[in-house]
């Protein structure tokens, strides 16, 4: 098989991957605040189902899954700082970091795949 190459997520997808996103948030932000004692049901849930879009995205090398890893990241940060879990918090800033590293690369390396069609050429 060949390298998957660094592409963007169409627009349509892109709805479709956040109904996606938001249908799982919903129902394990159920789950949670109905079976569980989680003291934030709904946010946790949130950031676990984008947290697997994103990831899923990610096998498929779609650009954009570095900026919802980004915004994830940046939740979580708050989201344990506000628990007092600071060592967590700590350790989601470091992946914060990470994120922008990869989103930074991944599109410098789209750049240098990026070939623009000539005159006539059909894509």
């Amino acid at each position: 098989r060949s390298e998957l190459e660094v592409s963007l997520v169409s627009w349509r997808f892109r709805g479709l991957l956040l109904a996606i996103g938001t249908f799982l948030a919903l129902a394990l932000g159920t789950l949670l605040a109905r079976f569980t004692d989680a003291s934030l049901p709904f946010m946790d849930s949130i950031l676990t189902s984008f947290s697997i879009v994103a990831q899923w995205m990610q096998t498929r090398k779609k650009l954009e899954a570095w900026l919802i890893w980004l915004a994830v990241d940046v939740f979580y940060v708050g989201m344990f700082l506000y628990k007092g879990l600071y060592p967590t918090a700590g350790l989601y800033a470091i992946f914060l970091y990470l994120a922008l590293l990869g989103y930074m690369e991944w599109k410098r390396s789209m750049g240098r795949s990026f070939v623009p069609l000539q005159t006539g050429e059909v894509p």
